[in-house]
Protein backbone atom coordinates (compact mmCIF):
# COMPACT_ATOMS: atom_id res chain seq x y z
CA UNK A 1 0.00 0.00 0.00
CA UNK A 2 1.41 3.38 -1.04
CA UNK A 3 0.76 6.72 0.66
CA UNK A 4 2.19 10.18 -0.17
CA UNK A 5 3.12 12.56 2.65
CA UNK A 6 4.22 16.13 2.13
CA UNK A 7 4.63 19.61 3.57
CA UNK A 8 5.15 22.72 1.44
CA UNK A 9 3.95 26.12 2.61
CA UNK A 10 3.75 29.26 0.49
CA UNK A 11 5.66 31.39 3.03
CA UNK A 12 8.89 29.55 2.13
CA UNK A 13 8.74 30.23 -1.61
CA UNK A 14 11.51 32.84 -1.57
CA UNK A 15 13.64 31.06 1.03
CA UNK A 16 13.90 27.45 -0.17
CA UNK A 17 16.41 26.55 -2.88
CA UNK A 18 14.62 25.47 -6.08
CA UNK A 19 11.19 25.78 -4.46
CA UNK A 20 9.52 25.90 -7.89
CA UNK A 21 11.01 22.55 -8.89
CA UNK A 22 9.82 20.90 -5.68
CA UNK A 23 6.36 22.31 -6.33
CA UNK A 24 6.30 21.10 -9.94
CA UNK A 25 7.50 17.58 -9.15
CA UNK A 26 5.02 17.34 -6.27
CA UNK A 27 2.27 18.38 -8.66
CA UNK A 28 3.33 15.63 -11.08
CA UNK A 29 3.30 13.03 -8.31
CA UNK A 30 -0.11 14.15 -7.07
CA UNK A 31 -1.61 13.85 -10.55
CA UNK A 32 -0.30 10.30 -10.69
CA UNK A 33 -1.49 9.62 -7.13
CA UNK A 34 -4.98 10.75 -8.12
CA UNK A 35 -4.89 8.47 -11.16
CA UNK A 36 -3.72 5.49 -9.10
CA UNK A 37 -5.97 6.23 -6.08
CA UNK A 38 -3.01 6.76 -3.75
CA UNK A 39 -3.87 8.70 -0.57
CA UNK A 40 -2.08 12.01 0.05
CA UNK A 41 -1.47 13.24 3.60
CA UNK A 42 -0.33 16.81 4.24
CA UNK A 43 0.91 18.75 7.23
CA UNK A 44 1.54 22.43 7.89
CA UNK A 45 4.22 23.57 10.32
CA UNK A 46 2.71 26.17 12.68
CA UNK A 47 0.42 27.58 9.93
CA UNK A 48 -0.63 30.62 11.98
CA UNK A 49 2.95 31.87 11.76
CA UNK A 50 4.22 30.15 8.62
CA UNK A 51 1.20 30.20 6.34
CA UNK A 52 -0.78 27.70 4.33
CA UNK A 53 -0.01 24.94 1.85
CA UNK A 54 0.82 26.02 -1.70
CA UNK A 55 -2.47 26.41 -3.59
CA UNK A 56 -1.32 24.42 -6.61
CA UNK A 57 -0.87 21.37 -4.36
CA UNK A 58 -3.71 21.88 -1.90
CA UNK A 59 -6.26 21.35 -4.67
CA UNK A 60 -5.20 17.71 -4.99
CA UNK A 61 -6.03 17.17 -1.33
CA UNK A 62 -9.48 18.66 -1.82
CA UNK A 63 -10.16 16.05 -4.51
CA UNK A 64 -9.63 13.31 -1.91
CA UNK A 65 -12.45 14.38 0.41
CA UNK A 66 -14.45 11.39 1.62
CA UNK A 67 -11.65 8.83 1.22
CA UNK A 68 -10.60 6.53 4.06
CA UNK A 69 -7.61 8.75 4.82
CA UNK A 70 -9.58 11.99 5.09
CA UNK A 71 -12.19 10.44 7.36
CA UNK A 72 -9.40 9.55 9.82
CA UNK A 73 -7.31 12.74 9.60
CA UNK A 74 -7.93 16.28 8.39
CA UNK A 75 -7.17 17.04 4.76
CA UNK A 76 -4.26 19.22 5.95
CA UNK A 77 -3.03 18.69 9.48
CA UNK A 78 -1.52 21.56 11.50
CA UNK A 79 1.39 20.72 13.80
CA UNK A 80 4.19 22.20 15.86
CA UNK A 81 6.49 19.15 16.08
CA UNK A 82 8.92 18.84 13.19
CA UNK A 83 8.08 15.25 12.27
CA UNK A 84 4.95 14.86 10.15
CA UNK A 85 4.16 11.64 12.02
CA UNK A 86 1.65 13.13 14.46
CA UNK A 87 -0.83 10.84 16.26
CA UNK A 88 -3.51 11.77 13.71
CA UNK A 89 -1.28 11.07 10.73
CA UNK A 90 -0.16 7.79 12.29
CA UNK A 91 -3.81 6.74 12.65
CA UNK A 92 -4.47 7.68 9.03
CA UNK A 93 -1.54 5.56 7.86
CA UNK A 94 -2.43 2.57 10.00
CA UNK A 95 -6.00 2.66 8.69
CA UNK A 96 -4.51 1.09 5.57
CA UNK A 97 -2.79 -1.81 7.37
CA UNK A 98 0.21 -2.66 9.60
CA UNK A 99 3.20 -0.33 9.33
CA UNK A 100 5.34 -2.96 7.59
CA UNK A 101 2.90 -3.07 4.68
CA UNK A 102 2.83 0.71 4.13
CA UNK A 103 5.19 2.37 1.63
CA UNK A 104 5.43 6.11 2.31
CA UNK A 105 6.61 8.52 -0.40
CA UNK A 106 7.94 11.69 1.26
CA UNK A 107 8.31 15.07 -0.40
CA UNK A 108 8.36 18.76 0.48
CA UNK A 109 10.38 20.96 2.79
CA UNK A 110 12.69 21.26 4.59
CA UNK A 111 14.78 18.19 3.84
CA UNK A 112 17.08 18.48 6.85
CA UNK A 113 14.32 19.22 9.37
CA UNK A 114 10.77 17.98 8.73
CA UNK A 115 11.56 15.46 5.99
CA UNK A 116 14.51 14.01 7.92
CA UNK A 117 12.67 13.77 11.24
CA UNK A 118 9.60 12.28 9.54
CA UNK A 119 11.75 9.68 7.81
CA UNK A 120 13.40 8.65 11.06
CA UNK A 121 10.05 8.48 12.89
CA UNK A 122 8.51 6.34 10.16
CA UNK A 123 11.50 4.00 9.94
CA UNK A 124 11.51 3.49 13.72
CA UNK A 125 7.88 2.36 13.53
CA UNK A 126 8.45 -0.07 10.67
CA UNK A 127 7.11 1.92 7.73
CA UNK A 128 8.98 1.75 4.42
CA UNK A 129 10.25 5.21 3.45
CA UNK A 130 10.94 6.60 -0.03
CA UNK A 131 12.22 10.19 -0.14
CA UNK A 132 11.77 11.79 -3.57
CA UNK A 133 15.06 13.58 -4.24
CA UNK A 134 13.73 15.89 -6.96
CA UNK A 135 10.78 16.89 -4.76
CA UNK A 136 12.53 17.88 -1.52
CA UNK A 137 14.70 20.87 -0.67
CA UNK A 138 16.05 23.16 2.05
CA UNK A 139 17.16 26.76 2.37
CA UNK A 140 20.78 25.59 2.10
CA UNK A 141 21.59 22.91 -0.45
CA UNK A 142 24.41 21.54 1.70
CA UNK A 143 21.89 20.73 4.46
CA UNK A 144 19.75 18.88 1.94
CA UNK A 145 22.58 16.63 0.74
CA UNK A 146 23.63 15.67 4.26
CA UNK A 147 20.03 14.96 5.29
CA UNK A 148 19.46 12.64 2.33
CA UNK A 149 22.61 10.74 3.24
CA UNK A 150 21.42 10.42 6.85
CA UNK A 151 18.08 9.03 5.68
CA UNK A 152 19.83 6.52 3.42
CA UNK A 153 22.13 5.48 6.28
CA UNK A 154 19.09 4.77 8.47
CA UNK A 155 17.48 2.53 5.86
CA UNK A 156 15.36 4.96 3.86
CA UNK A 157 15.24 4.78 0.07
CA UNK A 158 16.26 7.86 -1.93
CA UNK A 159 14.52 7.91 -5.30
CA UNK A 160 13.28 10.28 -8.00
CA UNK A 161 9.75 11.18 -8.99
CA UNK A 162 9.85 9.28 -12.28
CA UNK A 163 11.51 6.20 -10.80
CA UNK A 164 8.91 6.14 -8.03
CA UNK A 165 6.02 6.52 -10.47
CA UNK A 166 7.11 3.51 -12.51
CA UNK A 167 7.85 1.49 -9.38
CA UNK A 168 4.29 2.06 -8.19
CA UNK A 169 2.72 1.44 -11.61
CA UNK A 170 4.76 -1.79 -11.99
CA UNK A 171 3.17 -3.02 -15.24
CA UNK A 172 2.55 -1.32 -18.59
CA UNK A 173 -0.57 -3.50 -18.93
CA UNK A 174 -2.20 -1.69 -16.01
CA UNK A 175 -5.37 -0.07 -17.42
CA UNK A 176 -4.30 3.25 -15.90
CA UNK A 177 -0.84 3.15 -17.50
CA UNK A 178 -1.76 5.25 -20.54
CA UNK A 179 -2.88 8.12 -18.31
CA UNK A 180 0.25 7.82 -16.17
CA UNK A 181 2.47 7.87 -19.27
CA UNK A 182 0.67 11.01 -20.42
CA UNK A 183 1.38 12.75 -17.10
CA UNK A 184 5.05 11.75 -17.22
CA UNK A 185 5.30 13.13 -20.76
CA UNK A 186 3.54 16.36 -19.76
CA UNK A 187 6.19 16.99 -17.10
CA UNK A 188 9.23 15.72 -19.03
CA UNK A 189 10.81 19.15 -19.46
CA UNK A 190 10.07 20.16 -15.85
CA UNK A 191 11.51 16.86 -14.64
CA UNK A 192 14.74 17.44 -16.52
CA UNK A 193 15.04 20.94 -15.02
CA UNK A 194 14.33 19.65 -11.51
CA UNK A 195 16.90 16.87 -11.79
CA UNK A 196 19.56 19.25 -13.08
CA UNK A 197 18.90 21.61 -10.17
CA UNK A 198 18.36 19.12 -7.34
CA UNK A 199 20.20 15.96 -8.44
CA UNK A 200 23.20 17.07 -10.50
CA UNK A 201 25.44 14.26 -11.75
Amino acid sequence: MWVCMFQQQERFRTKIAHFQHVEKMSEKLFKVASTLSIPILATEQNPEALGKTVDSLAKYLASQEGTTTTTVAPRIHAKTQFSMLTPEIRSALLAHGPSGTIQVALLGIETHICVLQTSLSLLREGFQVHVVADAVSSCNTQERALALQSIRDEGGNITTSESLIFRILADAKDPRAKEVFSIVKEYSSSTKDALQALCPA
